[in-house]
């Protein structure tokens, strides 16, 4: 995972203009990789913990300048792609402004990120990560690792069966945005759990899929109706797009109602039929 990372942001510093897709899949690389090293640290030794720290945070801050220049490129595509409402012919102008500000701050995000994982590569971050790779595990963790990760895998369950239930009690965008991040969790815990297993099965069973494909286009959507502006926000094209999100929130509650759903605890109540 450090050796991907690594690539991917050697590719993304020598071009002028990083790809959406190269920031994209960087973006998820270092969330993949941070992951990694939370598992790693808890096997160490305490002292050796404190090595890891302060360049887990460095990494970290990384991760989310490379995920605010992803943010605007995903409101652009939206923009752009023709799966948002059009403007009728009196918000156009408006949103043709806006397409252009959103341009000029993907490319001064990309000037700024090349500069800071420049840095970060020059100042030796990524070798200083591989050198913790090498520290002693603290005795018996190798037999330990198996149980470590199968009491996350529960401890991840508990927090998905919780925000589920609430999800499914009051749909609100708070709670939305929740199960969203407890999904994205346990996909990453068990793509981990499968570079370690093969046989462990990376991806989450079809319905996960579908709800955090769901969750994602609707926080991408929030995204761009943060970002529009109080204007456009008023506009015919503005309740267009909010017309599309009450429309997602709806599809999702559906899906959150399946009778299916995996990690359901017994105690859960059955499906309530489709909401109103």
């Amino acid at each position: 995972m450090l050796d991907a990372v690594t690539a991917q942001v050697d590719e993304v510093v020598a071009r002028h203009h990083p790809t959406p897709e190269s920031l994209h899949e960087l973006h998820r690389s270092m969330r993949r990789l941070r992951h990694a090293l939370g598992f790693w640290a808890r096997l160490l030794q305490p002292g050796d913990r404190s090595i890891l720290k302060p360049l887990d945070r460095r990494l970290a801050r990384l991760s989310r300048l490379v995920g605010r220049v992803r943010d605007r490129d995903v409101m652009l595509a939206l923009l752009e792609g023709g799966s948002l409402p059009a403007p009728k012919p009196a918000d156009a102008p408006l949103v043709a402004r806006l397409r252009a500000r959103w341009r000029d701050d993907a490319r001064t995000g990309r000037e700024l990120i090349r500069v800071f994982l420049r840095s970060e590569r020059d100042a030796h971050l990524f070798e200083q990560l591989a050198a913790t790779l090498t520290l002693p595990p603290r005795s018996g963790a190798p037999k330990s690792l198996p149980d470590l990760l199968e009491e996350e895998a529960e401890e991840r369950r508990d927090r998905i069966r919780a925000a589920h239930r609430r999800a499914r009690r009051k749909a609100s965008a708070a709670r939305f945005h929740r199960l969203r991040i407890q999904v994205r969790r346990m996909r990453h815990l068990g793509e981990l759990r499968s570079e370690l297993d093969p046989e462990h099965p990376a991806q989450p069973p079809p319905v996960v899929r579908r709800l955090q494909s769901q969750l994602g286009r609707l926080h991408d959507l929030d995204i761009v109706l943060d970002g529009i502006g109080s204007g456009l926000a008023k506009s015919d094209w503005g309740e267009a797009l909010r017309r599309e999100r009450r429309r997602l929130r709806r599809s999702i509650e559906t899906t959150l109602h399946q009778p299916r759903w995996p990690w359901r605890p017994s105690s859960l109540p059955g499906p309530r039929g489709p909401p109103s």
